[in-house]
């Protein structure tokens, strides 16, 4: 939906390329998954238990939301560029965590973090019935042990894999504080029904490829949108929309495109997020490991 490059900014006669993390339609398309065979479903899918994966490891190593949503954004910026036949899912998500933990100031030991999603595997298989987990499974990795030691290699090399592809440009701007914003601007900032209803199609959002192709503020508005639909009471005072007038044309503007945002970009982001609740329901079944392979479109 955008150039990838962005808008460049000069600052003392130095060029900067702020937006090179964005996408457009046709790339994401064109995503080096895709082009290894890999369907858009699977693909969909892989990247959302990726990102469920990221969102347990940050309550396990205790950091707040903040680090889950850095860690979602950077492995979907990392399938922008790689595909998942070259990168397991679970291994990205792991240095994604690991790295989005040092981002925002909350560092956990390279140890706590693969014991995590070591042991999260572990469960995991066993939810899914391919396994059924012994008690010393589920304790943590011996350090000096070859199983560890090939997990902290792995993860150390994913890790520069990583930095290498976004050019060491990391900064990671989220949707949640334009959300409380636009509902104070329009005296909805009291009302914490609604607030948190858009709270939580924010962190949903980032289980989504909205991140690599809108801007935080742009998703934010499409969270409010969407949690003013679902609200099940009417707002007072609603969000201005256009209405149609006697003669039947259109008068006024609707709310969003106050900041940018047009009907065909906020229609995008919607049902980009309500696929997700498609593919993968909330209170239904977890998202689950796909052998990519096994999946590839003919």
């Amino acid at each position: 939906r955008r150039e990838a490059s962005g808008s460049p900014a000069t600052t003392m006669g130095l060029t900067v390329h702020h937006d090179n993390f964005y996408f457009s339609d046709a790339q994401i398309a064109d995503s080096p998954s895709r082009r290894d065979g890999v369907s858009e479903t699977t693909e969909f899918r892989l990247k959302a238990y990726g990102c469920e994966l990221v969102q347990e490891a940050a309550i396990l190593l205790r950091v707040n939301q903040a680090v889950a949503c850095t860690g979602q954004t950077l492995l979907h910026r990392f399938y922008a560029k790689r595909s998942l036949t070259k990168f397991d899912v679970e291994r990205v998500a792991a240095t994604c965590a690991f790295l989005a933990c040092k981002l925002e100031e909350q560092p956990r030991k390279v140890r706590d973090v693969i014991n995590v999603f070591h042991r999260g595997s572990v469960r995991r298989r066993a939810d899914a019935g391919k396994s059924n987990p012994r008690l010393f499974d589920l304790e943590p990795l011996n350090p000096l042990g070859e199983t560890y030691d090939a997990l902290k290699r792995d993860l150390i090399r994913t890790e520069r894999h990583a930095l290498r592809e976004f050019g060491f440009c990391v900064q990671v701007e989220h949707p949640h504080k334009f959300v409380l914003n636009y509902l104070r601007m329009f005296e909805h900032g009291d009302d914490s029904n609604l607030v948190k209803r858009a709270w939580a199609y924010a962190n949903d959002s980032m289980r989504t490829n909205l991140c690599v192709r809108f801007r935080a503020d742009e998703i934010a508005a499409a969270c409010v949108h969407l949690a003013t639909r679902t609200s099940p009471e009417p707002l007072h005072p609603p969000l201005p929309e256009k209405e149609k007038a006697a003669n039947e044309e259109t008068v006024g503007d609707n709310w969003w495109s106050l900041f940018g945002v047009d009907d065909d970009e906020l229609n995008a982001m919607c049902e980009s997020v309500l696929a997700l609740y498609e593919m993968c329901p909330p209170g239904g079944p977890r998202a689950a490991y796909e052998d990519v392979h096994a999946h590839k479109s003919v």
